[in-house]
């Protein structure tokens, strides 16, 4: 990929997913991740394949030796396994599936970059006997110090046009242009990720949000009859006074989306169903239109294709004004024990 690698680039991304998915875990992120793969798999073919092809034949100089066939690539391997990541992501809900994909990749971008590093530096044992002209413009190691050495020739030519030339010791380090094109490549790379991950902390923690994402307030605990649940539209919720016989008593906040393919779900008080804990029938259910998840007075999944309960939001009660905040932001997966965390009023 020449000098200036893009692994490290690409190793910047791999950590960044690994960052964001261990404090954000995301269903179906291995899907995501996978994504990736396949745009790290393409363009590694596409730039391997111009590689091969080298320059364009009106300037490519003649040969007459036959030249050696190019190995194997390995990059539609990669790109057939991003495929393969995608739909496993799609199928598997693994919420920190991401890091299947990002740290194999993280690690062997590191790996590559460090090889490509090395083969910037040439040992002291191979400069000594290697020609001037293949030092120029290289970085040479001598004793742990980097050194980049100047052509005798350049040195003779402006000295015979009359350039005074004094050669002295000090405390400095020149840079070549080599040296100053890759401290500008990390400055950037650097300052790219600094932004990047500006974004992510203020993705992550957000400042200031009202409304749904943020903290709510839905009034007091006398304004909800046992038994009653409320549309709450700025929190996208029902709110649930549960009684005993509904798995309370105590208030549940439950997420109105769907968790089979996200349609709001609304309470029909008229809608009969067989209640499978009693095998009885009973009025009023939560009930998908989309098709036909069917949930209790608390959430609870008793039919249909939905693959868990629905979820609910995090309830706080002040004690003393019996004021009911609901942070929308804070959501937990929905599961047969959801009347478990009903807050007691």
């Amino acid at each position: 990929m020449g000098r200036l690698s893009l692994w490290p680039a690409v190793l910047g991304v791999a950590f960044a997913t690994i960052v964001v998915n261990v404090i954000n875990p995301t269903p179906n992120s291995l899907a995501y991740a996978s994504g990736g793969v396949v745009l790290l798999g393409l363009l590694g073919w596409v730039l391997e394949a111009r590689a091969i092809a080298g320059p364009a034949p009106e300037v490519e100089p003649e040969h007459e030796e036959e030249e050696e066939a190019p190995g194997p690539s390995y990059w539609p391997i990669v790109l057939a396994l991003g495929v393969v990541g995608i739909a496993a992501g799609l199928i598997y809900d693994f919420d920190h599936g991401a890091l299947i994909a990002a740290v194999p990749i993280a690690a062997f971008a590191a790996a590559m970059w460090g090889l490509t590093i090395k083969e910037e530096m040439i040992p002291a044992t191979v400069a000594v006997a290697a020609p001037e002209e293949a030092l120029v413009g290289r970085a040479v190691t001598v004793g742990g110090r980097v050194f980049t050495p100047v052509a005798p020739r350049a040195l003779a030519a402006q000295a015979a046009g009359g350039a005074a030339i004094a050669i002295e010791t000090v405390d400095a380090y020149p840079i070549s242009r080599r040296g100053i094109l890759r401290l500008t490549f990390w400055i950037g790379l650097g300052a790219g990720v600094a932004a990047l991950a500006g974004v992510l902390v203020d993705m992550l923690y957000p400042r200031g949000i009202t409304g749904f994402g943020g903290i709510i307030s839905v009034g007091t605990t006398d304004q909800f009859a046992p038994g009653s649940k409320t549309s709450v539209q700025s929190g996208k919720l029902w709110l649930v006074n549960l009684t005993a016989e509904q798995g309370g008593p105590g208030i549940l906040a439950l997420y109105w989306k769907c968790p089979h393919l996200g349609c709001t779900v609304p309470w029909r008080d008229t809608f009969v169903f067989v209640d499978p804990t009693t095998n009885q029938e009973k009025k009023g259910w939560f009930r998908c239109p989309c098709h036909g998840s069917t949930y209790n007075d608390a959430g609870v999944r008793v039919f249909g294709p939905a693959p868990r309960s629905m979820d609910h939001m995090d309830v706080q009660i002040d004690p003393a004004s019996k004021r009911i905040s609901i942070n929308t932001g804070k959501i937990t997966k929905g599961s047969p024990d959801n009347p478990k965390f009903a807050v007691k009023v």
